[in-house]
């Protein structure tokens, strides 16, 4: 089976950037699907010229391309391809990570270009059951063909030895507006929270880092940078939960939440998409919340005790490997309709 994917980016080896792809185009060639395009610094004008031979295309993130540089270009890009490629009667697989795109400038491009998605998608994955009813709202004849598939993820637990909590909450991964901290920072210094709270992830900007230093307080520490795997690890296991605290207007699903169930976290996020899913898993400590006001309560009144096997059951059933043996199954019934 052959497929082309969007984006394939070169790789740059930045651990800021989301692994998501690298880590979907690993599991489709463990599969024994080839990746009909290498990757390239521009993963969409790069398939323009290309023959229009693989058995399904694979879009992720698409409705972003009116954010990027040349995005008129790239829109007109997006459409024409997209068009092209069910002239030939190929598949089009349309993968939908959040209820709307997180930056809301282009409105219009953006919207167009989901409506097309929405209309001539072959098969629509999601990462939150929540996608489902997001589909059903904008265009309900495309819900037969929407499937949830769980959001992939790792066990990087190994051998788990929790420490003495240092901090209550921890917040990590790169910093953006959408991503709701500099809402939490504000909050917690207004409303005083005797929760120590540590943020590590490298802002968007040096004005967003310098507005959640001049927000913050002592009970909030800022490190404006990345954070390995191999840190990561550490600090979790120093913290007594990872704080999600993203905007619910976007949101679906999350790396971020995966990553952290990954090394055994228990984690608080808003009560949306993928995180009222897994709140509801009895195998996971996860929680959820309406408004930031809930978020102490959450934190004094949880005491339920992370259950490893628990954690490493539902990161064995949900892993890389899993999701490209059921992917690959989809992807067949498909290609033979």
């Amino acid at each position: 089976m052959k497929v082309t994917i969007y984006p394939h980016s070169i790789s740059k080896g930045d651990i800021r950037v989301n692994p998501y792809i690298s880590d979907f185009i690993q599991t489709l060639e463990q599969n024994g699907m080839i990746i009909a395009n290498p990757p390239h610094k521009n993963p969409l004008f790069s398939l323009i010229p290309q023959k229009t031979d693989s058995d399904a295309y694979i879009f992720h993130w698409l409705e972003n391309v009116p954010d990027y540089k040349y995005g008129v270009l790239q829109t007109l890009a997006a459409i024409w391809l997209l068009f092209k490629i069910k002239l030939h009667n190929k598949k089009v697989i349309w993968f939908l990570h959040n209820k709307q795109p997180h930056i809301m400038k282009h409105r219009w491009s953006k919207k167009l270009l989901i409506r097309l998605f929405l209309r001539k998608a072959d098969l629509i994955v999601t990462h939150a059951t929540e996608g489902i009813k997001v589909v059903q709202d904008q265009y309900p004849k495309a819900v037969p063909r929407t499937i949830f598939l769980h959001h992939p993820t790792k066990n990087r637990i190994e051998e788990y030895m929790p420490q003495p909590a240092e901090t209550d909450l921890l917040i990590w991964g790169n910093i953006s507006r959408y991503k709701g901290v500099p809402e939490f920072v504000r909050f917690a210094t207004r409303h005083s929270l005797k929760l120590k709270t540590k943020i590590i992830g490298k802002c968007s900007s040096t004005e967003l880092l310098e507005e959640l230093r001049t927000e913050g307080n002592d009970r909030i520490s800022i490190e404006d940078r990345s954070i390995p795997f191999d840190e990561l690890k550490q600090e979790i296991r120093k913290s007594r939960f990872v704080l999600i605290p993203y905007a619910a207007e976007s949101i679906l699903s999350s790396g971020i939440l995966m990553d952290s169930l990954s090394f055994g976290a228990q984690v608080i996020g808003p009560d949306v998409g993928s995180f009222r899913d897994y709140a509801a898993d009895p195998l996971l400590n996860v929680y959820t919340f309406h408004t930031f006001e809930d978020i102490p309560d959450l934190v004094n009144k949880a005491n339920k005790a992370v259950n490893i096997a628990d954690y490493n059951r539902f990161l064995d059933t949900h892993s890389w490997n899993e999701f490209g043996k059921e992917f690959q199954n989809l992807l067949q019934k498909i290609i033979q309709l």
